[in-house]
């Protein structure tokens, strides 16, 4: 059993979660297969009849060149609930950030929202005195990006941008309200971050970003993308969504097909419904109530409404729950009013582990097919999943090198917000 084995759990417990436990595992075979079959999508998503899951969208973004003087970048969440805006000047070799965060008042129509961006602009650049020149703006978003449209409604809380020009929608706001600025760029925050990376570290090839969806960007030669073909050689940015991934190979149980068939987009993103932060915390609920209708947990009387509504529990419970059976009894009654004995803690823990162990599987599989495809041999890797797991990011990283067989691979570990440093990279460097 995944999480040691505790007197307190019944023989029905133990048999269930047994088999629970062998619906999740995933054999190094499995892996290794998953691995090849990723690199053949990366491969397919390039050429002009795509017949990839992977969209594969190239981005002409900033590689070598230094930046000077001031650039912003802005990043809106894919949510709309939030707006990152950062002021660098690069006058060292070390770049001086100013950053602000603005909070989107609910019920914003998308053109109100629109107007609300300008504000926020004005608001940040009268508050630093930078409002007497023109500055350049990137922008970057979580959500893809074909031809500076918004390709896909992809998250579960997402704002409904899809088929919006942004470049265009916030130029025209931003010459109504008089403001200096000049947009330059609209990246997807893959390839922003991936701009970021390359910033600081020459050698950095790949970003991969694990937040509340999956993501990664990488360097590819101008030479080896069909869909592009006949320009100069060089590099170019690819944002792989590769979140989008699908394949017969992917470990799916019944708890996985029910999330996907209740959430926003059935049947899209397979791959990130097993890793991303979104999800995982929906899946292990699923569990716990399929076994509270098994009558295996939390069979004394207490209150299960919160615990029973989707997405009530959140994949930031479940490293404190792994840890300890005294983690998971506060998060338990503190957060759902869940009065649990030691047998629903051990339960519980175990659900959490399994799910977890799982992710960090396929998350470093996912890293060694970017790997192998790109030839980097240098991840920036990022996100608020790894933020509240040490311990699944942790077990990707030594999952994809295990993988890898020996290849040396330097990991880094981006901060919150560097999506946002390299779109004003990028607007400064265009």
């Amino acid at each position: 059993m995944t999480v040691l084995s505790s007197s307190a759990l019944s023989d029905k417990q133990r048999v269930r979660l047994s088999q629970i436990e062998q619906a999740f595992a995933v054999s190094t075979d499995q892996l290794h297969t998953i691995v090849k079959n990723i690199r053949t999508e990366l491969s397919l998503g390039l050429k002009n009849d795509n017949d990839s899951s992977l969209s594969m969208s190239p981005s002409f973004v900033h590689q070598r060149t230094v930046p000077n003087g001031t650039s912003l970048g802005m990043g809106i969440e894919a949510s709309g609930r939030r707006i990152r805006i950062t002021s660098v000047t690069f006058d060292s070799s070390i770049p001086h950030t100013s950053t602000q965060v603005f909070v989107t008042p609910r019920g914003k129509s998308i053109s109100a929202f629109f107007e609300y961006t300008a504000f926020c602009l004005r608001e940040f650049l009268q508050s630093r005195n930078l409002d007497n020149e023109v500055l350049p703006l990137g922008i970057t978003i979580g959500l893809p990006i074909n031809e500076e449209r918004i390709s896909e409604q992809a998250k579960e809380d997402s704002l409904d941008l899809c088929g919006r020009n942004v470049a265009r929608e916030l130029c025209d706001v931003l010459v109504r309200g008089h403001l200096p600025v000049r947009v330059t760029s609209v990246t997807n925050n893959a390839v922003s971050r991936l701009v970021a990376a390359r910033y600081g570290d020459k050698s950095a090839g790949i970003a991969a970003s694990f937040n509340h969806g999956v993501n990664a960007a990488y360097f590819e030669e101008l030479a080896n993308i069909e869909k592009i073909s006949g320009m100069a050689q060089g590099l170019v940015a690819v944002n792989t969504e590769i979140g989008r991934f699908r394949s017969k190979t992917l470990p799916l149980t019944q708890w996985d097909h029910r999330v996907d068939r209740e959430s926003r987009n059935p049947g899209a993103r397979p791959l990130e419904k097993l890793v991303a932060d979104q999800y995982l915390g929906e899946i292990v609920r699923n569990l716990i109530t399929d076994l509270m209708d098994e009558r295996l947990l939390f069979t004394q009387q207490t209150d299960v409404k919160t615990i029973s509504t989707e997405y009530t529990f959140h994949t930031a419970y479940m490293a404190p729950i792994i840890e300890s059976s005294r983690n998971a009894r506060a998060i338990l009654e503190t957060e759902f009013g869940v009065l649990a004995d030691e047998s629903d803690c051990q339960v519980v823990r175990t659900l959490c582990l399994v799910v977890a162990d799982r992710a960090a599987l396929l998350a470093g599989a996912m890293l060694a097919a970017l790997v192998l495809k790109s030839g980097s041999r240098s991840v920036a890797l990022s996100g608020v999943l790894f933020d509240v797991n040490e311990k699944l990011s942790t077990d990707a990283v030594n999952t994809m090198r295990g993988l890898l067989k020996g290849v040396k691979v330097e990991v880094g570990f981006q901060h919150r917000g560097a999506e946002v440093l390299g779109a004003a990279i990028n607007a400064a460097s265009i």
